[in-house]
């Protein structure tokens, strides 16, 4: 859909009895997710929720004794933690001593509509019947010529390795199965019983997520960014949003962000972001206000 006076190319539908507006950033960043975000308002003013749907790096483990297991296509959702909102700009703030940047919180955290509907959903997972992302997944693939449809399948649990932190990734222009020892690496079933899942049922995980402008590609960064910050996934757009509106953030994890390159996950853990977005979506009330489901990152442009 083109809108006079904005360059900018939105797709338009319906889910539920929401209408709903999307935008893929035409960059990775904080800046151009905000000047997104401020143009979408602008052409649609009477926006009423915004999410942030995407992929990015988890933190393979995290809480009490490290007990929680973040397996490739998981669902990463920002909601107020610890003592901050949902998401952390993690390189906002100031210089002090002699190499201490201290972290200085400015991001909003989720409106109390989608609080309460996020938590809402939490109660209904609980349920014998459980979460719909099954369902929504399937209908996704059967809508998508057998050629795309592969890119949204779940690729499955002996293709998530989690390599050794030591391990590095040597060479950037080539994926891991062309160059990395899969030997040096666990799989789910090596790390713990709540590793486990079974195909298309991806675990929602609910903590801060951390956002700032640069790639984490290293395993030790990754560790030392969740125990000074107690973040569990690593993006690059939210912070943009998060600073002036009270929007939702919802991750696929596509990989663990070490120095490790493998794009198998992105589709996957793209559809499953997009999957609980709906199921949130449709447990809003909805109201004569136009609703807005955001979908950040260029790297998914292939799920729409």
């Amino acid at each position: 859909m083109e809108v006079p006076d904005d360059v900018v190319l939105y797709h338009v539908g319906r889910i539920g009895s929401h209408f709903v507006a999307m935008v893929v950033c035409p960059r990775m960043g904080i800046e151009p997710a905000a000047t997104a975000l401020a143009n979408m308002r602008r052409s649609f003013p009477n926006i009423k929720h915004v999410l942030v749907v995407g992929i990015a790096g988890g933190m393979p483990c995290y809480g009490l004794d490290l007990q929680e297991q973040i397996v490739l296509g998981d669902i990463v959702v920002g909601v107020p933690q610890h003592g901050r909102g949902g998401v952390t700009h993690y390189e906002f703030g100031a210089w002090e001593g002699q190499k201490e940047l201290t972290v200085k919180e400015h991001t909003l955290h989720p409106s109390a509509a989608l609080l309460t509907a996020v938590n809402n959903l939490r109660s209904v997972h609980m349920q014998v019947a459980g979460s719909k992302i099954p369902r929504y997944l399937e209908e996704l693939r059967r809508g998508l010529n057998e050629r795309s449809r592969q890119a949204y399948e779940d690729p499955g649990a002996e293709y998530d390795h989690l390599f050794e932190d030591s391990y590095l990734h040597t060479d950037r222009g080539r994926f891991c199965p062309c160059l990395c020892d899969a030997t040096r690496a666990k799989l789910r079933k090596s790390r713990s019983k709540r590793a486990e899942r079974k195909s298309d049922q991806p675990h929602i995980h609910y903590d801060n997520i951390g956002s700032a402008n640069a790639f984490v590609r290293s395993s030790a960064n990754r560790n030392e960014l969740h125990a000074r910050h107690n973040i569990i996934y690593l993006e690059m757009e939210a912070a943009g949003v998060m600073s002036d509106y009270q929007g939702l953030v919802i991750r696929g994890v596509y990989d663990y962000a070490d120095s490790h390159k493998n794009k198998k996950w992105q589709g996957y853990a793209a559809a499953t972001a997009a999957a609980y977005a709906k199921e949130v979506l449709l447990l809003l009330p909805s109201g004569q206000r136009v609703s807005t489901e955001f979908m950040t990152s260029p790297q998914d442009q292939g799920f729409r």
